[in-house]
């Protein structure tokens, strides 16, 4: 068996077969995308085969699609809050998207109270 074959065949047996399913920890990998790249996966892994099928069909690129899209949604909303809140005059260079993320989610949460009216000051000449 050449060693194409024997690659031809572990990947045609699947993940199920794997050797981590012998109790050794499942290899991952770590991918480092721009944002627009990302978005760009995403969209194009949403889009529908020739065939009507999405890629949601399948429960490992469905898993795989919800975490990119968990990290695209939270690196888009970091970006809006940063945006924002850089228009408001509020320096945020020192804070990591992760802050800036809970910071957004603290101001969200706030629900406005009742605006006190101050009763008007008039000036009294003696």
């Amino acid at each position: 068996m050449s060693a194409l074959d024997h690659l031809t065949t572990e990947q045609a047996t699947g993940p199920s077969t794997g050797s981590w399913t012998l109790g050794i920890e499942e290899p991952s990998i770590v991918l480092e995308f721009a944002l627009a790249e990302a978005e760009a996966l995403r969209a194009w892994l949403l889009k529908p085969a020739a065939d009507g099928a999405t890629s949601l069909d399948d429960p490992l690129v469905s898993r795989v699609l919800l975490r990119l899209g968990l990290e695209v949604d939270g690196a888009r909303s970091a970006v809006n809050v940063r945006r924002e809140l850089v228009q408001a005059g509020i320096s945020v260079d020192h804070l990591s998207d992760e802050q800036i993320r809970e910071l957004g989610s603290r101001i969200a949460a706030m629900k406005p109270g009742p605006v006190e009216k101050k009763p008007a000051v008039v000036a009294t000449e003696e």
